[in-house]
């Protein structure tokens, strides 16, 4: 399987999409207690349980990618002060080819008739 990308096509490695995770920043793993304060103010220290879930994905073999629109600097200088960067692959805006997101915001899309009875009716 492949997708298109700016014109190219873009080949996904099915092996590496299984063991990867996207996690949402705010909210799952910044405590972001007071809601948003500013692109440049992660504030808060982790959720409760982050840590540890976060070592124990890592240990269960998968790759971690932070996946938030948060400037990736401020994550990477709050990962570092909470000593959490060696834990990441990366962090992007950008969404990349993961076996799960884990997003606070999420919603589980099952049909338009659905969602749109949820969202709108």
């Amino acid at each position: 399987p492949s997708r298109k990308s700016g014109g190219r096509v873009k080949e996904i490695d099915e092996e590496i999409k299984k063991k990867t995770i996207a996690i949402d920043f705010d909210g799952v793993i910044h405590r972001y207690s007071k809601r948003w304060q500013g692109m440049a103010n992660a504030y808060d220290p982790p959720m409760e349980g982050a840590i540890e879930a976060i070592k124990r994905l890592k240990a269960e073999g998968y790759h971690l990618i932070i996946f938030s629109s948060r400037d990736t600097n401020v994550i990477r200088k709050w990962l570092v002060k909470y000593d959490l960067d060696t834990y990441f692959e990366d962090v992007t805006n950008t969404k990349i080819p993961a076996k799960v997101y884990i997003d606070d915001r999420a919603y589980r899309f099952e049909s338009w008739e659905k969602t749109m009875e949820d969202l709108v009716d």
